[in-house]
């Protein structure tokens, strides 16, 4: 079980390193036009060129943090499994509550709900794995 829990935790960074390439690639493409008249709404600013520009400009800048994240997480899977060092653990639980805390609160105060609904399901779905995840019990387990 605890392989699943690793990988599956692996495969969330990977996700983030994913989606923030994503972002950076596809920010200036009609496939963000969704989630960019969504932010249009939610701040209460009309469509103009320079504002969309702006926008998706932004979007791609944020792009680099996304992916940047995942390596991190990625990184500190890997060495709470190999060392076992509880701050670890912890860190990487306090990073993802102050996530969801700060990006549901502040997407909420700006009426961007759809933020909510999103980060509750992936705040459970990180956050349990990572709470049973377990370190390397010997050097036999070296294969995770």
């Amino acid at each position: 079980m605890q392989k699943v829990l690793y990988y599956w935790l692996m495969l969330v960074g990977l996700g983030h390193f994913l989606l923030g390439l994503v972002f950076i690639v596809l920010a200036k493409t009609s496939l963000m036009t969704p989630y960019v008249a969504g932010l249009y709404s939610a701040f209460d600013v009309g469509f103009e060129t320079n504002v969309d520009q702006l926008m998706r400009s932004l979007l791609q800048l944020f792009g680099p943090t996304v992916a940047s994240w995942g390596v991190l997480f990625c990184l500190g899977i890997y060495h709470y499994v190999a060392q076992g060092t509880a701050a670890i653990k912890l860190a990487l639980m306090a990073a993802v509550l102050v996530w969801f805390c700060l990006d549901s609160g502040v997407s909420a105060a700006n009426g961007m709900y759809s933020h909510l609904w999103i980060n509750t399901p992936v705040v459970v779905l990180i956050l349990l794995p990572l709470w049973f995840l377990q370190p390397r019990a010997s050097a036999s387990d070296a294969d995770l």
